[in-house]
């Protein structure tokens, strides 16, 4: 994957964590375990109670981070619902 800040080649990997790796609009104090049920909390890592893991690209030379991630089926299924 080429970087997108300087477009140089970037070294595939993980990120991996004792607890769940999420995404959050707001810090806050109970930073452990995602509140799934808020649109702005996005569950990023797979295998969470083995191995928190998400698969990474990071560039040396910009010192950024691209991580990917698969959205889980049940929480698709609950935004589904949420907007009815």
């Amino acid at each position: 994957m080429k970087c997108p800040e300087c477009r140089k080649e970037m070294q595939e990997g993980v990120v991996q964590s004792a607890g769940p790796i999420f995404f959050t609009t707001k810090e806050k104090k109970n930073w452990l375990f995602p509140n799934l049920a808020v649109k702005d909390e996005i569950l990023l890592s797979s295998r969470n109670w083995v191995r928190p893991t998400c698969r990474a690209y990071c560039c040396a030379n910009c010192r950024k981070v691209v991580l990917e991630y698969e959205e889980p089926k049940n929480r698709e299924k609950g935004r589904a619902a949420r907007k009815k």
